[in-house]
């Protein structure tokens, strides 16, 4: 089971209890034997960039960063810009991008087609799963 602690007060469009369920879902998927606690932080856009800049090189906000052993960072804004471009709530993404850190922080990658596929296979499963709650 996935544990999350909430370093930061939770966006509107997301509840504790989401990230309750969704933690069981992702730890039951993962086949998790043992309780595993991931920090979660929702961030600005400014805090988001420096961050990605400072660990990543890159000068520039993203949606998700996931840091070893067990800290996820999202941007709220980021998230809502991306659900309204795609026509899906933005608790739908909000969801899909703390899936998307957890299954970074379980050793899942995407940088080839074939990581790519399973990775985002299962994280897509996952957030259908999700929404049918």
């Amino acid at each position: 089971m996935i544990v999350f602690d909430i370093a930061t007060k939770l966006p509107a469009s997301i509840t504790k209890r989401d990230l309750d369920q969704l933690g069981r879902k992702i730890g039951k998927a993962l086949r998790q034997k043992s309780k595993r606690e991931i920090c979660i932080a929702f961030v600005t856009e400014k805090a988001i960039t420096k961050l990605n800049k400072d660990y990543r090189g890159i000068n520039k906000p993203t949606d998700v960063l996931s840091f070893e052993p067990s800290d996820i960072i999202i941007c709220e804004a980021y998230a809502k810009r991306e659900a309204k471009r795609r026509a899906l709530s933005t608790r739908e993404e909000l969801i899909r991008l703390a899936i998307h850190g957890v299954l970074h922080l379980s050793g899942y990658d995407h940088c080839t087609d074939k990581e790519e596929a399973e990775m985002f296979s299962l994280q897509e499963r996952l957030v259908n799963d999700m929404m049918e709650l």
